[in-house]
């Protein structure tokens, strides 16, 4: 028996088709619904069940909707019949009516969004058909089309001033002051279109956040198109703690957040250590130790210090998880320097406290990648834990084993 929720859902699946072809130009009018062929020796209240059907949700009785075309047929149980054979929406308004108005306007919106798009920058004629759901999604809560003139005045901006090195709300384009960064996504695919020299290379934002000999890693989007585009972005922080009141005993905080390049003031400080722990708590609570600065590593982001020319005069410690990503970390820090020492995590620390280990986070590289840059001892860890699938956590040590490990000279113990 033919189905009215079924119909409708035939029909809603044909919306993309038809904003497609609106955008375009064209026409896939009319356009023809499938329905179960009316069943010829059915009982009469099934048959007349499918027409009533087909008949409420057709032009005659909406006013919109399908326009059925029928075949008078006589059947041997019920005599002569009209039974519809086709069914289709003869144009878009009776397509649109038949959906109802929240469809309607919508479709409205779009077409609306591609003719201020378009108008400003015909080349996106060719972008907007397959992306019109960019066109649906954006610009709601503006008024009716304002949110697409500001589009187009961002885009413009890019096209005359390509890669300003700004911050967003810096770029002198008459919208509201955080529109820009709202809109980084959608103005990153339009301007790639419209002024495709205004925009750095994909592959490029991906090279930028990999370092170099390792996995690639993909930028967060926002952080890609915010590259891609040429803004400026805040400089993240790296926290710091001094763990010798005798350096820099004049500078009263002990414990500051300094960008990369205000590690250059601490290059005549006379330190001679930087601990690298991956852990807050840890990075809290490391006991005093002579001309070291604690560094807080917050996991692959370690990679950043690898353009701090202090850390090359200094001696360099790291105390990860030892799990996989705790060697992957360390070996990824041992590409930019190579002489990183690793405390505690070795295997006498690792079956010490084994009561301590949990199941771990698979890792998704390739371990033979970090496999050069690791001892052979902690290479054979590094196996063994990946392979099992473990983890001692860092915080899991307890404090007085780790004060009793620092209080002692740490040997030199990188050999590759």
């Amino acid at each position: 028996m033919i189905d009215a929720a079924k119909l409708r859902k035939q029909a809603a699946n044909k919306y993309g088709e038809v904003v497609e072809a609106r955008l375009r130009g064209a026409s896939i009018f009319p356009l023809y619904l499938r329905f179960t062929p009316i069943n010829r020796t059915a009982t009469r209240g099934e048959i007349l069940h499918d027409i009533q059907t087909l008949r409420d949700a057709s032009k005659d009785v909406l006013g919109c909707g399908l326009t059925l075309e029928t075949e008078t047929t006589d059947l041997r149980r019920h005599g002569r019949n009209e039974l519809p054979t086709k069914a289709s929406f003869a144009t878009e308004a009776d397509y649109l009516g038949y959906l109802g108005d929240d469809f309607a306007a919508e479709f409205r919106r779009i077409c609306a969004a591609h003719a201020i798009l378009t108008a400003a920058f015909p080349v996106l004629a060719q972008w907007t058909p397959q992306n019109w759901h960019h066109l649906r999604d954006n610009g709601n809560d503006f008024a009716a089309n304002a949110f697409w003139q500001n589009i187009c005045r961002a885009v413009a901006f890019f096209q005359a001033t390509p890669f300003p090195e700004k911050y967003p709300r810096e770029l002198p384009v008459e919208v509201p002051t955080k529109f820009i960064e709202n809109n980084l996504l959608l103005l990153e695919k339009l301007v790639e279109v419209a002024a495709p020299a205004s925009i750095r290379a994909a592959a490029d934002a991906t090279d930028a956040a990999t370092h170099a000999g390792e996995t690639p890693v993909p930028q967060p989007a926002a952080a890609r198109a915010t590259f891609r585009l040429g803004l400026k972005t805040p400089e993240a922080l790296i926290e710091c703690r001094f763990l010798d009141p005798a350096i820099l005993p004049e500078w009263k905080p002990r414990r500051f957040a300094i960008t990369l390049e205000d590690f250059a003031h601490l290059e005549k400080s006379g330190l001679s250590t930087i601990f690298i722990t991956e852990n807050k708590t840890n990075f809290l609570t490391l006991p005093p130790l002579s001309k070291t600065l604690a560094i807080l590593g917050a996991g692959f982001a370690v990679a950043r210090l690898r353009s701090v020319s202090l850390l090359s005069a200094c001696r360099i410690l790291y105390w990860g998880d030892i799990d996989a990503q705790g060697f992957e970390i360390l070996a990824t820090l041992r590409r930019h320097f190579p002489a990183v020492q690793s405390v505690m995590m070795d295997s006498a620390t690792y079956a010490q406290f084994s009561i301590y280990q949990i199941s771990g986070v698979p890792t998704r590289s390739a371990p033979e990648q970090f496999l050069p840059n690791l001892t052979p001892a902690e290479s054979v860890l590094f196996q063994e834990i990946s392979h099992q699938n473990r983890r001692l956590e860092q915080e899991r040590i307890p404090q007085p084993h780790v004060e009793k490990i620092l209080r002692k000279p740490i040997p030199l113990n990188c050999r590759f």
